[in-house]
């Protein structure tokens, strides 16, 4: 049977990392967490492990740089199985423990080798990466990433993501493909300092299509490692013209040594996104 923990503002570790002295806690059966969790150091889902997560949980990370990198070193790392389950009325929040929510207080949800991660109706806020995923295949609906350097980033992934929000980060999107596939879509990518980051080793494997990408900085900028051309054709980009959308689109005619992104064809209207979140 399942156990079902209540926690209130605390959580028991049960082994350390003399490394840097980061308070480490592992799961490695069934484990439900349900109302506030707070989270000191790192929690690590162990291979064969599995997280469900309940409708209406905070999550709230410890504020404490271990290792002097100014970024904050509370962690949640998914190795096994995680099963994020909130709801549009009772959302699951990943935060910070404070009362003031700014980036990299915390470092990241990380999904690594997991055969099955699901995250439905979840708020990451106040993070250096608010969500990765790296060689697992993740279900990402109806997410908000806000006030994060980096909103959602992946690599060598299996990805669905749909009807979320990437608003107020650095990187609303950061992404190095190499062997990653799926489909990003029905997404609303705005009022960041760069929409999409495709640092390196992409080649269009993942579909960006039916997002609203607009009003950041640069609602695409190619990282300086990117070699190949790519694609965000049938995306809306906030303009009607293609001049206009061309100047939101950091790529060849900034920098010679970058490829080219085609936009084109491009959407005039806003989509609705996801489950209208």
């Amino acid at each position: 049977m399942k156990k079902i923990f209540l926690i209130i503002f605390s959580i028991v570790f049960i082994k350390y990392s003399f490394a840097m002295d980061i308070p480490v806690k592992e799961i490695k059966g069934d484990e439900v967490w349900q109302g506030n969790v707070i989270i000191d150091g790192v929690v690590a889902v162990r291979a064969g492990g599995r997280l469900k997560i309940m409708p209406g949980t905070k999550i709230l990370f410890v504020a404490k740089d271990y290792d002097g990198d100014e970024i904050g070193d509370g962690e949640l790392y998914i190795e096994g199985e995680i099963e994020c389950s909130g709801s549009k009325e009772e959302p699951v929040v990943f935060s910070v423990y404070s009362s003031v929510v700014q980036p990299a207080k915390w470092k990241y949800v990380m999904a690594n080798h997991s055969k099955n991660a699901m995250f439905n109706w979840a708020i990451f806020e106040g993070a250096y990466s608010g969500l990765q995923v790296h060689f697992s295949n993740a279900m990402i609906k109806n997410c908000v990433f806000r006030k994060n350097i980096d909103g959602f980033r992946f690599s060598t992934a299996n990805i669905v993501v749909t009807g979320c929000k990437m608003i107020h980060n650095k990187h609303g999107i950061r992404y190095e493909e190499r062997d990653s596939t799926g489909k990003i879509s029905t997404n609303d990518i705005s009022h960041n300092e760069i929409g999409i980051f495709p640092v390196t080793q992409c080649k269009g494997k993942v579909y960006f299509a039916l997002n609203n990408i607009y009003q950041n900085s640069y609602n695409i900028k190619v990282g300086d490692d990117q070699k190949d051309r790519l694609s965000f054709a049938n995306n809306y980009f906030g303009y009607s013209h293609e001049k206009e959308i061309g100047r939101t689109i950091y790529d060849k005619k900034y920098d010679k040594n970058l490829p080219e992104v085609k936009f084109k064809p491009f959407l005039k209207k806003r989509v609705k996104i996801g489950e209208d979140i």
